[in-house]
């Protein structure tokens, strides 16, 4: 009897070593990873719930708290069972959060440990995300996927396959693809049916067309800084007319040839054909470089701009406190109160503090997010500059959801000229997700049924500024705290 006990505490000891190593749980071992949403936090992301899916605000908050344990239970399952995990996404429609699993038994001792199991449903696939993941970087290296290149592969975790797309906008710029073109047929085939082509559409640009010089909005920002994502950005033509953007993340450049640097980020095409090096204004302020380093073929599509000079850089950043902030302004009345566009308490500034930011892997469809544009109208806001959005467009924020990824964010939200380079963002977690570039509609005026904008991912970006000058040997990243 004595032996017996022995060995018993032996084997509980050895468990909860390897419990507290990392190692794989079991249905024993699962502990529950529940974030529980302060309801005032994520005030527009429920009334997008609220009045798209017509569900109470209880409702609601339960979905946002399912959107953010799910993101902790992606985490579990490609560190514990990656050889089955076949990746999730949420299903508005039912209010459920879809499991891929090539043994759907392998996640349940996971899906347990959720406050609700029935919130969950898992999904037999044939491919695991580690061999999808696996696929795709193979057709990257054989396509030299990257800024100047026709095809870029991704994962779609719903349809458990690797997307190869062709940008046909870059291959009509080229002389000559051929090579590349019979690389990605060849790539594809050599994959043996897990690895699709087809063709991305290239978003429609939504910067200012020209208009008369004019202050931003909204905001105006008389106080000034700290500059903020969701503020209007002004850039003069070569012809002398002004245009504009939305700023989207502050960012930060550590190491190398630009240590401890700030940087606003923003849409890339923003910059695009302007030569006269004017700096880029804010409400009639010189803050910002015209150029800086910038790409502008989606997904590649942004410019991280310098401060104009140290006193810019002190009297925006450096010498404020709260520069990891998103801006939340809310004008979702009149002609643009519709159901595409629910949001928070009208008319009032606040702040989104943004803490973290995502990858494009964990990002996933169904996810409710939000984004702040400037775009706006003479006829609504006299007083500041025309973007081109169209009679009935107010600025601010809006809230929905993510309806795919591929090599960038696809949603639901609306947006119209002047909000590129906006950011995407979502409240359950304080994350920066994306920055606008543009739609497929061509849209003006208020916001209707069935919006499609694109969103350049966080993690693409950062990776390619930090590439880009690896000689320098700079890295960059958002600014997630408040005085970093």
């Amino acid at each position: 009897m004595r032996r017996a006990r022995r060995l018993g505490a032996l084997v509980v000891s050895v468990l909860a070593a390897a419990t507290a190593l990392g190692g794989s749980a079991s249905a024993e071992t699962v502990q529950s990873f529940h974030t529980s949403l302060d309801p005032a936090s994520v005030r527009e992301s429920v009334r997008y719930l609220v009045e798209n899916y017509r569900v109470t605000e209880q409702e609601a908050l339960r979905r946002l708290e399912l959107q953010t344990d799910g993101g902790k239970l992606d985490e579990l399952l490609r560190r514990d069972r990656g050889a089955e995990y076949g990746g999730m996404w949420l299903d508005q429609d039912r209010g459920q959060l879809v499991v891929a699993m090539t043994k759907p038994a392998a996640a349940e001792p996971y899906l347990r440990a959720m406050p609700s199991r029935s919130a969950v449903r898992t999904q037999q696939v044939q491919h695991s995300l580690q061999q999808l993941t696996a696929a795709k970087e193979r057709v990257a290296a054989k396509v030299g996927a990257g800024p100047d290149a026709v095809y870029l592969p991704s994962v779609s975790e719903s349809e458990n396959r690797v997307v190869l797309w062709e940008r046909d906008w870059v291959a009509r710029a080229k002389a000559a693809v051929a090579t590349e073109t019979n690389t990605a047929q060849r790539a594809t085939a050599e994959e043996s049916g897990m690895v699709v082509s087809r063709v991305l559409k290239n978003p429609n640009a939504l910067a200012t067309p020209n208009v008369d010089l004019g202050f931003c909005h909204p905001l105006y920002c008389t106080n000034y800084g700290p500059m903020r994502g969701g503020l209007r950005l002004d850039m003069k033509r070569d012809d002398g007319t002004w245009g504009g953007c939305t700023s989207g993340f502050n960012l930060r450049s550590t190491g190398g040839g630009f240590p401890g640097k700030g940087w606003v980020l923003t849409a890339g095409h923003c910059m695009r054909t302007k030569t006269n090096n004017t700096p880029t204004q804010h409400n009639g302020n010189d803050v910002l470089q015209q150029h800086g380093i910038e790409k502008s073929s989606y997904p590649y599509d942004y410019a991280a701009l310098p401060y104009v000079n140290d006193a810019a850089s002190t009297k925006w950043l450096e010498g404020q406190t709260g520069r990891n902030r998103v801006l939340k302004y809310c004008r979702n009345g009149g002609m643009d109160s519709n159901g595409d566009t629910p949001c928070g308490a009208q008319a009032t500034s606040v702040d989104e503090y943004i803490t973290g930011a995502r990858k494009l892997a964990e990002i996933k469809a169904g996810y409710v997010v939000c984004a702040s544009g400037t775009a706006s109208s003479k006829v609504n806001y006299p007083d500041s500059v025309d973007s081109g959005a169209g009679a009935g467009y107010l600025v601010g924020t809006r809230c929905g959801r993510v309806l795919s990824t591929d090599v960038g964010i696809n949603t639901d939200l609306c947006a119209r000229p002047g909000d590129s380079g906006g950011p995407l963002f979502s409240q359950a977690d304080h994350a920066a997700l994306g920055i606008l570039v543009g739609n497929q509609q061509s849209r003006s005026g208020p916001c209707q049924a069935g919006e499609l904008n694109n969103y350049a991912p966080i993690e693409t970006i950062t990776t390619d500024l930090s590439e880009r000058i690896a000689s320098q040997g700079s890295t960059f990243a958002v600014i997630t705290t408040p005085n970093g």
